[in-house]
């Protein structure tokens, strides 16, 4: 009887804990075990509060999974809306391990009740008693909302918006802008996280452990072969025996990469494409295929008029099939691509003789292409322009060869090739420091601060971004140390410009607005809707139209009216964040709106922020070795000086102009390494097959009516893989590298 008294007026909930990263690691994870687990259901309310819920015993030190306990609370507790979890230490070291909480659920009154959380917490020692601020890079504790998650404005309990506002403040204090005072930079770059260092990082943002094992493994093979042929210089230089290592031939080229993938032990499947790609480079359609499908497919536009650059030149009759160059404007099928990024950029290869033993000057010349969209509807380059402006030199015309010159030895054709690698050496400088590394990683990351410091984690746009933004800011802190870092900057290892980015990036950003990232506007403004076979515009503008949906189905979810968005000051304060502190002396803020007040606008906000923080970056990335990697077609830098208007072009002079060994190699490792998935990368399909991950179970936005959008979401860009497997059937070279199943949530590389 006396058990019955016991739970009387009490009901019965169970929990369900879900630890661990749910990632595919490379080693086991060590995890926080010695203590007690402790929940209190709708803490601080008056009436509703239940007891402390104290957890022993139950948790795996090197295992990843769930615990369920059960526990008889009283009636008063009713529905869970808000849970307090907590971590108690039995140990006393000064160091402990966290635990990683994915998930709570909760089980009542025959419901289930779900609090994502995706966070470290840290264990306090009782002695010291619960700490209020964050501590070892966690927070005190988790106030977490259940379910959907609320907007602020439509909460009406003291104790639920308290919580959310503790929670912010939490975040807030550990989610810092860089410093402009202490940090100031002399170029227009976004605002970025104020921590230098991967270790020093929020915990929750640490999550890349197994990724980090894998690109110092990578790394650090690539590094130790890069020392070694210094050091063989070195020896050779005292001895007398140094000889700088050049190419022979172009085959020299393909058989140093054969040699070295094997060397690394770099797949097989991609070195295949990109000696795929080095069989056919000097063809004329192969260059324009590059423009429309390769890694920095985006600088392409319809030309309505020439410009003054081009009033020194003069397209060859054959280039044009007969036409005239007023005609072929007439019919809109003369396009271009310029590069004025590279506009006062001085020469570079500050870092060649400790790498190659010989000073050598990297030469940055600006380069600009006009491209024909023949009749037979392929796009071929028909005049290409030169520009020496470092030394003083007058612009340069280049032009295809008359079609009866067959001999690919003739000094025309070779003319041709030399001027197209000038200008693909350009492309791949800019790729390199503006498409890839300043829009598809530091634009992005200023996103993921401005979120994270003003969304809290009860928050449904929050729930629904945080996929999408977990991965940018430690990547982008890893790349501040080793790539873009001014003391030890890895571009400066291979590429012409890489000794000047302040000044590249200064120049990229002089331009950058909002709509670049609205990719239906941009390609309505480049004009280029109709050219055939522009697969990057096909797919990138196919996954925007399945993301906006997916994103407007959850603003509409999440936003019953038009006045719910603009009542929204936690989303508001995101936008502001955004231009006042990510875009801080940009004019306008770089075209970023700084409050936004209907749905409509909000679905564009953020389905540009999702695509080019997951579609954008893998279209520029996940294909740089298959198209970059071999130097005749796209050499990082050139060590003579460019060609003058009469120069008679030779074999020799060319092979003496492209990257000597050593940088080859250098050039091949890095781009291999960044093109590389990480172990821990989740997709929009998933593929049990190769181990990959897709969204389900990854986002936060747990409700049913959220994850049917998902559902939704997934069943559409199903469909469209089953269009781009059918697409590439056939194809010499094939171009999926943004099906679903091979693009990643978030950026990691």
């Amino acid at each position: 009887m006396s058990e019955l008294k016991k739970i009387a007026g009490k009901a019965p909930y169970v929990f369900i804990i879900r630890t661990g990263a749910d990632y595919p690691q490379l080693r086991s994870i060590k995890k926080w075990n010695d203590g007690t687990m402790m929940i209190t259901v709708n803490p601080g309310s008056k009436n509703t509060e239940s007891r402390i819920l104290r957890i022993q015993d139950e948790f795996s030190l090197n295992s990843e999974g769930s615990v369920r306990v059960e526990f008889w609370l009283s009636e008063t507790v009713g529905i869970p809306k808000l849970l307090k979890v907590d971590l108690e230490s039995n140990k006393l070291e000064l160091v402990k391990e966290a635990l990683f909480v994915r998930e709570v659920t909760v089980l009542y009154n025959f419901q289930v009740y779900r609090f994502p959380i995706k966070n470290f917490v840290y264990p306090h020692n009782p002695i010291r008693g619960n700490p209020t601020v964050a501590e070892m890079g966690c927070p005190p504790h988790f106030l977490v909302r259940e379910g959907a998650g609320t907007l602020k404005h439509h909460e009406t309990e003291d104790f639920i918006i308290k919580a959310r506002e503790e929670d912010l403040e939490t975040i807030h204090s550990m989610v810092q802008w860089n410093d402009f005072e202490e940090n100031p930079t002399a170029l227009l770059y976004p605002g970025f996280l104020g921590i230098m260092e991967y270790d020093k990082l929020p915990r929750f943002l640490q999550f890349r452990e197994a990724k980090l094992d894998a690109f110092n493994e990578l790394r650090s093979a690539g590094m130790k072969e890069v020392k070694a042929n210094v050091l063989d210089n070195i020896k050779d230089k005292i001895f007398g025996r140094y000889k700088e290592e050049r190419f022979d031939s172009f085959e020299q080229y393909e058989m140093f990469l054969k040699m070295k993938s094997d060397d690394m032990e770099w797949s097989k499947e991609i070195i295949q494409e990109a000696l795929k790609v080095a069989k056919i480079f000097r063809q004329d359609e192969e260059f324009g295929r590059q423009m429309l499908c390769g890694p920095n497919a985006m600088y392409i536009h319809k030309v309505n008029t020439l410009d003054d650059r081009w009033s020194g030149g003069t397209v060859p009759e054959h280039a044009l099939e007969g036409k005239s160059l007023d005609d072929v404007i007439a019919e809109g099928h003369l396009f271009e691509v310029t590069f004025d990024e590279l506009i006062g950029i001085p020469h570079g290869g500050s870092f060649s003789k400790k790498l190659t033993g010989s000073k050598q000057i990297w030469h940055v010349v600006l380069a600009d292409c006009l491209l024909y969209l023949r009749d037979d509807e392929k796009l071929v380059p028909v005049q290409i322009r030169l520009e020496n402006r470092n030394d003083g030199e007058d612009p340069t015309w280049w032009g295809p060869p008359s079609p009866e010159i067959t001999d690919l030895s003739h000094p025309k054709h070779l003319a041709w090739l030399y001027a197209k690698m000038w200008f693909r050496c350009a492309d791949v400088n800019v790729y390199s420091l503006c498409t890839h590394f300043a829009r598809a990683h530091a634009t992005n990351e200023l996103f993921a601060v401005a979120c994270y410091r003003n969304l809290p984690n009860a928050h449904p746009i929050f729930r629904m971004l945080q996929p999408h933004i977990q991965g940018i800011i430690p990547v982008n802190v890893q790349a501040r140390a080793v790539l873009v870092n001014p003391g030890r900057n890895a571009f400066s290892l291979f590429l012409s410009a890489g000794d000047n980015l302040k000044i590249v990036f200064n120049n990229y950003y002089k331009k950058f607005h909002y709509e670049d990232l609205i990719l239906p506007l941009d390609v309505e403004k480049r004009g280029v809707g109709d050219i055939p076979e522009y697969l990057y515009r096909d797919d990138t503008l196919s996954h925007w139209r399945i993301i906006s949906q997916y994103v407007s189905e959850m603003v509409h979810l999440i936003y019953p009216t038009e006045e719910d968005v603009a009542l929204d000051t936690e989303l508001q304060n995101v936008f502001k964040d955004a231009v006042d502190m990510g875009f801080r002396g940009y004019e306008n803020g770089a075209g970023f709106p700084r409050e936004i007040s209907t749905r409509e606008k909000l679905t564009e906000y953020l389905t540009a922020l999702i695509v080019n923080i997951s579609v954008f970056h893998t279209a520029v990335n996940f294909q740089t070795f298959t198209s970059y990697t071999y130097p005749p077609s796209v050499p990082t830098c050139m060590t003579s000086p460019p060609p003058k208007q009469d120069d008679e072009i030779t074999m020799k002079l060319i092979l003496e102009c492209l990257p000597v060994l050593e940088i080859t190699f250098i050039a091949m490792n890095i781009s291999f390494n960044l093109g590389q998935f990480s172990p821990i990368e989740k997709f929009y399909l998933g593929d049990p097959g190769e181990n990959k991950m897709g969204v389900l179970g990854e986002n936060m936005a747990v409700a049913p009516e959220q994850e049917a959008c998902v559902r939704r979401m997934e069943e559409r860009m199903r469909a469209f893989k089953a269009e781009i497997d059918e697409r590439n059937k056939g194809r010499y070279l094939k171009y999926d590298v943004l099906s679903p199943i091979n693009t990643p949530l978030t950026t990691q590389t």
